[in-house]
């Protein structure tokens, strides 16, 4: 399993905390639709938002990248413009570790 793990900084908290209910009946069904999806947490402090979205292998992964890139700007539209910021950083990690209670 990997995990992709994306940063945003810079954002309008308020913002994307008010809107958040909204962008998740978008972001959602085009995540869990993706191959290999294995799972997604979202973690939002000062400014910063990251996203960790789990995948089957690092293929799944990659393949998923068009669609982080293009297709969920372009579905979130205003909402995403809204939040400001932008994307700091990207990459993928091999899970060595995933204990929850």
């Amino acid at each position: 399993m990997v995990a992709r793990v994306a940063r945003f900084e810079g954002m309008d908290m308020a913002k994307a905390q008010e809107t958040m209910g909204e962008a998740e009946a978008i972001i959602r069904p085009i995540v869990e639709g993706m191959p290999g999806f294995a799972g997604r947490m979202d973690f939002a402090g000062d400014g910063e938002f990251i996203s960790i979205t789990l995948f089957d292998s690092a293929a799944d992964a990659a393949a998923a990248e068009q669609t982080f890139d293009e297709e969920l700007p372009k579905q979130l539209g205003a909402l995403y413009q809204s939040w400001g910021g932008r994307r700091a950083a990207v990459g993928v990690f091999q899970v060595v570790s995933d204990v929850r209670k």
